[in-house]
């Protein structure tokens, strides 16, 4: 430093003085002040770089809590059961969930389910004037309400286009298209169809005039050109474990419980059907309760460790230790989440503990795998109902009933938000603590240094005073002795 260089050249040009090393005793002095306060913010600010990598590891750990929670809240994801069908060709099996139970059963199709369609006259072109450039209106009566809604064709759009539009805009369930009949590209017609089951027929009329109805001679089954309905509305008809039934869709998801098969094809004969075979499946979840309740203890000794001022891990360990209130925090709600009743109950099975995930005394959870086995085996729906409301891919914002694993995330996210959650508002005052202890520690700096530039120039006039005091003596002393001398010649 320059003040430390212009002491050391006066210091050495004098040659002499206290024989005090001054700039090591100016800096010795500054440390005894220094030292402790610095210490004391160093200490304060690895703290808080302590605590902020405590709040870390608690949030990795709640988020894989949270993490097992969300693989519960889907009753697909509870259970993967196998199914099949011996002839997929007539009926397939295209999705399973939890609820399935092992079993076989038969099926015989008879008929499949259809909707009604229906073509319109022949036009030359996609823009072909069908009234003349006029507006009108195309009356569409759905025979399962019974309500008739008119659909508006503006003028200019009275062409096979417009038509198009204007139905498959106004949403009733009926889809009009554009089919080009020929290769030379001057043959259209428009094909409605409506939905499938015999409930969904539908009746087509125009206001134009009184015969027309743009060809689509809707329940009209007689032959003639154009011939009748395309095709008319009916329900698949199949028998089921000997048992006649009708549904709407060749989609049935409500015969066998956990399994949604798919009408193919008729049968041929009446002798023939398949077999549906089913193997429930209750490992799957069994195995996904051993990672939550592993999950949840190793949150529980992360908890431990950083509480504890006696910790042995080297990093983190005891760094929440003056900070109890956000450990408690975190305790209250992980408790919460894994023994509040479902909001949706099902049966005996209200919460996690009627399945056999049950705290210990040590604070701890367990899993009995009997107690599991047992209700799994007789309530596996119930379990299902409880974990997921029966649900899949349910918004946890649509205010529909929920599960124990939804619930048990809504209370663990209020921790992990990003912006109100305990973790980012306490990291956020740790970051704001640390930014004041460096700007204390710069300040400190700043007056340390100030303070031995202070020393060192009142110990460089010092040493100067001393250093003319000696050469003061010196000729004092010279002085006598000569004058000892005097007249001794």
């Amino acid at each position: 430093m320059a003040g430390e260089n212009l002491a050391s050249t006066v210091l050495t040009s004098m040659g002499r003085g206290s024989g005090v090393d001054v700039i090591k005793l100016a800096r010795d002095l500054t440390d005894v002040t220094k030292l402790p306060r610095e210490e004391r913010l160093n200490k304060a600010k690895e703290a808080s770089e302590a605590e902020i990598s405590a709040h870390a590891v608690l949030k990795y750990n709640v988020q894989l809590l949270i993490d097992q929670f969300n693989g519960l809240n889907d009753a697909s994801e509870l259970a993967t059961p196998a199914a099949t069908s011996s002839g997929a060709n007539q009926v397939s099996i295209t999705a399973t969930d939890g609820t399935a139970q092992s079993g076989l059963s038969t099926i015989h199709v008879d008929s499949l389910a259809t909707s009604q369609r229906n073509l319109s006259d022949t036009y030359s072109s996609k823009t072909q004037s069908i009234n003349g450039g006029s507006a009108f209106q195309i009356d569409i009566t759905l025979d399962s309400t019974g309500a008739t809604t008119a659909v508006a064709i503006d003028a200019g759009n009275d062409t096979p286009q417009g038509v198009i539009s204007a139905i498959n805009a106004a949403n009733l369930g009926i889809t009009a298209s554009l089919l080009t009949l020929g290769t030379d590209g001057d043959e259209f017609q428009i094909l409605l169809e409506g939905e499938t089951g015999a409930a969904n027929s539908y009746t087509v009329a125009t206001n134009i005039n009184s015969n027309s109805d743009l060809g689509f001679h809707s329940g009209d089954n007689t032959s003639g050109s154009p011939p009748k309905d395309y095709q008319e509305a009916s329900n698949a008809a199949f028998t089921f474990n000997g048992v006649a039934m009708e549904r709407s869709s060749n989609t049935i998801n409500d015969v066998v419980t956990g399994v949604t098969l798919s009408l193919n094809a008729v049968h041929s004969n009446n002798s023939d059907s398949e077999t549906i075979s089913v193997v429930s499946d209750q490992t799957t979840l069994k195995t996904k309760l051993q990672s939550l309740v592993a999950a949840y203890n190793d949150l529980q000794f992360a908890l431990n460790e950083l509480s504890d001022p006696d910790s042995d891990e080297e990093e983190v360990g005891g760094a929440l230790a003056r900070d109890l209130a956000i450990v408690r925090t975190v305790r209250d709600a992980v408790y919460q989440a894994v023994t509040q009743d479902s909001s949706t109950t099902s049966g005996n099975v209200t919460g996690l503990r009627d399945i056999g995930v049950t705290l210990t005394r040590g604070g701890n959870l367990s899993f009995d795998e009997t107690t599991y086995d047992e209700v799994a085996a007789s309530s596996f729906d119930d379990i299902s109902m409880m974990l997921s409301a029966g649900t899949n891919n349910q918004s946890r914002f649509d205010g529909q009933s929920q599960g124990l694993a939804i619930d048990a995330v809504l209370v663990l996210e209020n921790l992990t938000d990003s912006i109100s959650g305990v973790f980012a508002t306490r990291t956020s005052a740790a970051e704001a603590a640390i930014a004041q202890y460096e700007t204390e520690l710069v300040e400190l700096e700043r007056r340390m240094e100030a303070l031995y530039q202070r020393y060192l120039t009142q110990f460089t006039v010092m040493e100067s005073l001393v250093n003319q005091l000696n050469s003061t003596r010196e000729s004092m002393a010279t002085t006598w002795e000569n004058m000892g001398n005097f007249g001794k010649d």
